[in-house]
């Protein structure tokens, strides 16, 4: 086994790692706004977690890119 996880391309790696911050990034859109929200009296948009789920995947995906 060692020699086969050898063989792979460490580009490999780098793919895996963005695609499960992307499915963190779908998981949390999946999320109906009523739980995201819960019993908040504001409900602004600035609020909703899902955006800023994303906007720190989406920085730590470039993060990532970058210094890889």
């Amino acid at each position: 086994m060692s020699e086969w996880l050898h063989s792979i391309p460490l580009y490999w790696a780098e793919v895996i790692g963005v695609l499960l911050f992307l499915a963190v990034i779908v998981f949390a859109w999946l999320m109906p706004r009523e739980f995201v929200f819960g019993d908040a009296l504001d409900q602004a948009g600035w609020r909703d977690l899902r955006i800023w789920a994303t906007l720190i995947c989406l920085i730590q995906i470039g993060l990532y890119l970058i210094f890889n």
